[in-house]
């Protein structure tokens, strides 16, 4: 799938922050962290290998095009922009994103504050998400482009990261992220990654086959899970015939045809194996980074 990143940048400021001197009247400008919020979050973005970059500009859009002239971005005109709310001017900056990429990472200019982890786990769903921290939804987000052009709706994604809650406009937000970014600059960022495949003469199992498994029983239909992880209908049915022949025993419970079609769901043998599978990626994932904080604690 291919993702990258969208940028708004393009409303002016609310009448309730013209006067708050705390910001500049023009956000993607703000001076954050030794650079600017749109140049942090085009950092951010690139650094994640999000590609292509679109930036929707409206609001002072020249002063914008000139600053970000050596970016390598894609600059989308917002014409509309002091009509439009902020709701309408997501979707004009998803319909111009659209046409560049099969899922986009969207954050606003004025919400420059989130971790690599949090991108990293946004990433890791293959559905339209936003992440979830203290009971509120914060940004970026992820939307995933459907074949009939629209987007798909939002699953939450529980991060700890209060960062994605701050915003520049927000009365002594621009302090807080400044906080922030100090904070995270103390942080470690070296990390521990653990996958769990297993494997007889070759590998079999492991968190592809495992996502497409439990697509097929949150849907019924191998089609409609082959599609939700972007995969051709008989490649899902190769990996699920050869997790069967491995193991000697059937994952799923067929029902052929009729008029309201097939559907498949997992056998008890199936959950079973799969929740065997979780729970020991879960416990191989703690294991390790006990581990890496021993063998890695000079390098921190």
């Amino acid at each position: 799938m291919k993702t990258g990143a969208l940028i708004l940048a393009s409303l002016p400021p609310e009448e309730k922050d013209r006067g708050n001197e705390e910001i500049s009247l023009f956000l993607p400008m703000y001076p954050l962290d030794g650079t600017t919020a749109i140049k942090r979050e085009i950092a951010a973005l690139r650094k994640a290998s999000l590609s292509p970059i679109v930036v929707l500009t409206g609001y002072q859009k020249e002063i914008l095009k000139n600053h970000l002239s050596h970016n390598n971005v894609i600059l989308a005109d917002h014409d509309t922009y002091r009509e439009n709310n902020s709701g309408e001017t997501l979707q004009i900056g998803l319909d111009a994103a659209r046409q560049q990429m099969e899922r986009a990472v969207v954050v606003p200019v004025g919400s420059p504050a989130f971790s690599p982890q949090t991108l990293e786990q946004l990433l890791e769903c293959k559905k339209s998400a936003a992440p979830l921290c203290n009971g509120q939804m914060g940004w970026p987000r992820t939307y995933v482009f459907q074949e009939d052009g629209t987007s798909a709706d939002l699953e939450t994604i529980p991060v700890d990261d209060n960062g994605i809650l701050l915003s520049l406009s927000d009365p002594g937000g621009a302090e807080r992220i400044q906080q922030y970014f100090r904070a995270q600059r103390s942080t470690n960022e070296l990390r521990c990654k653990t996958k769990v495949v297993l494997t007889k003469e070759e590998d079999f199992f492991g968190p592809g086959i495992c996502r497409l498994l439990d697509y097929i029983d949150e849907t019924g239909s191998i089609q409609a899970a082959a599609a939700k992880m972007h995969m051709s209908y008989s490649k899902s049915w190769k990996m699920v015939n050869k997790v069967e022949k491995e193991m000697g025993f059937p994952f799923l419970d067929r029902c052929n045809g009729g008029k309201k079609g097939g559907s498949s769901t997992l056998t008890e043998e199936g959950r079973l194996f799969i929740e065997r599978y979780q729970a020991m990626t879960r416990d191989m994932r703690r294991i390790s980074q006990n581990f890496f904080d021993v063998y890695f604690k000079d390098f921190q």
